[in-house]
């Protein structure tokens, strides 16, 4: 049974109203109702009844009418250009932010945004699973490309050690007293987490670029495989493997290796089902799709000296256990053992002549477009979001839009979301927008919340004083709105 969150009906009206909103607009109330749109939009897909232990992350079974709406209205390549804005904007404002230390009044403003590329980065992760929403984003798909291949890098760079990402762990959880030293951190957990989207939308994309009944243009699986090589960077990842870590049993202080769940919590290794996680197990098919169920006319050259060492130093990995969960991998395992005692192991490394002479490439536009418009203005850019969430009406438009976020995120709103998920409690290694109520001072389990407000939670009153000074702001905000 659907969970609807959304009524079709108004799911098609939202998606008819979604229009691209420009730098100048960020933190104006349009912002916030496109933002608004797209967040419930996106809670709907989620309450669709799902397989959870699928290695894809499409939904599989429901009604898929927010899919149908973003096809038929022509959106999705809009939300492509969108998570480009977004990230650039990030990139060049927000950058800017945290070298100027400037404390802004209020993080509600700036959190959204840092949020929305998230947001958008699910929704289309959800919905290009298909091949009909895949084909509507023509050349947009090369900026999405790119936009996923910059997510793994960041990956690949931030957590190259053990030691990292338990500092990862031990940070991400940790409210800081001051609004840019927490926006610092919610930044990083947020890039932690569209990295991990970023791989499924690797594997959408060369599932439908290199299938036999392709729908994107080749130009895509060139970006892919030649401009950006894309495979260096999934073995790269194979290695790392940022979505383990080991860190400490809270209750016997004993060292343990936890497991990233896509609710964004960490958990033990012998408390997961299966030995293989969603993001593994994608990035190895996208390397079986691309070494050995390649139907496209371009192929990938293995016998090149930097990627040769770099496929062959994966095969450690590939244990009985994966090989078990995962069969089509016994064939990978094959090829690879050919690789290392041939340097030209027949099928992978022949470049056809078609990509030989293709001398056509297609360029991330949106992307290029947005830096031509906005040279030497981001400066100014940033100046006038400053000035503009200081203002009168940039505290009027973010009160109104806390107060919707507030209904949006209900409890009545939270219980349709996971019903579809078994017994329809609220299991924080379940959810898929963030964790069951935990304190926000130590992380205990919390069962109070602030009384005013009702968002932050609690596990005693202690916690509550202590994190009061934090709060208060964001409290007032939120209270004010809602007797206004």
């Amino acid at each position: 049974m659907v969970q609807y969150i959304l009524f079709p009906g108004e799911a098609e009206a939202m998606v008819q109203g979604l229009e691209m909103v420009s730098y100048e607009e960020y933190g104006l109330e349009r912002w916030y109702n496109y933002h608004s749109y797209l967040t419930k939009l996106n809670m709907q897909v989620s309450a669709q009844p799902m397989t959870v232990m699928a290695i894809n992350s499409a939904q599989t079974q429901g009604d898929e009418f927010v899919k149908e709406y973003l096809v038929t209205h022509q959106k999705l390549d809009m939300l492509v250009a969108d998570l480009v804005a977004i990230e650039l904007w990030k990139e060049k404002v927000f950058s800017s932010f945290l070298r100027d230390q400037i404390e802004p009044s209020s993080s509600f403003p700036i959190y959204t945004l840092l949020y929305h590329e998230l947001l958008v980065a699910n929704l289309l992760e959800t919905v290009t699973f298909h091949a009909d929403a895949m084909e509507t984003l023509n050349d947009a798909a090369v900026d999405l490309s790119d936009w996923c291949y910059r997510a793994l890098c960041y990956l690949v760079a931030e957590f190259p050690s053990e030691e990292k990402k338990r500092e990862f762990i031990s940070m991400k959880d940790k409210v800081l007293d001051n609004n840019l030293g927490d926006l610092e951190r919610q930044n990083r957990v947020i890039s932690f987490d569209k990295g991990m989207k970023a791989v499924s939308l690797v594997r959408h994309l060369i599932d439908h670029s290199l299938s036999a009944n392709s729908v994107l243009p080749l130009g895509v699986a060139r970006r892919l495989l030649q401009t950006n090589d894309v495979v260096l960077v999934l073995c790269q990842l194979l290695e790392q493997a940022p979505w383990t870590a080991i860190g400490l049993d809270e209750e016997t202080g004993k060292p343990q290796r936890l497991l990233w769940q896509e609710s964004g919590t960490w958990i033990a290794e012998d408390k997961v089902k299966t030995p293989v996680g969603k993001t593994e197990g994608q990035i190895w098919l996208c390397l079986y799709q691309i070494l050995l169920a390649n139907h496209s006319s371009l192929r990938y050259d293995c016998s090149v000296g930097h990627r040769r060492a770099a496929l062959l130093r994966i095969r450690s990995y590939l244990t009985e256990v994966k090989l078990d969960v995962l069969p089509v991998l016994i064939d990978l395992r094959r090829f690879l053992e050919q690789l290392s005692l041939s340097d030209n192991p027949g099928g992978a490394s022949n470049t056809s002549g078609v990509a030989e002479v293709c001398l056509v490439e297609l360029v991330p536009e949106i992307r290029e477009a947005l830096c031509k418009k906005y040279a030497k203005k981001w400066k100014q850019t940033c100046r006038t979001f400053r000035e503009l969430i200081e203002s009168e009406r940039g505290r009027q438009a973010s009160r109104r839009a806390a107060t919707q976020w507030s209904d949006t995120f209900s409890e009545q709103h939270m219980e349709k979301l996971f019903a579809s998920m078994g017994d329809g409690v609220l299991d924080g290694t379940a959810n898929p927008l963030g964790n069951a109520p935990k304190c926000v001072v130590c992380g205990a389990d919390a069962p109070k919340r602030c009384s005013r407000c009702r968002q932050e939670w609690y596990c005693r009153r202690e916690c509550q004083v202590k994190h009061w000074p934090k709060h208060k702001k964001a409290c007032d905000l939120l209270y004010n709105s809602e007797k206004a």
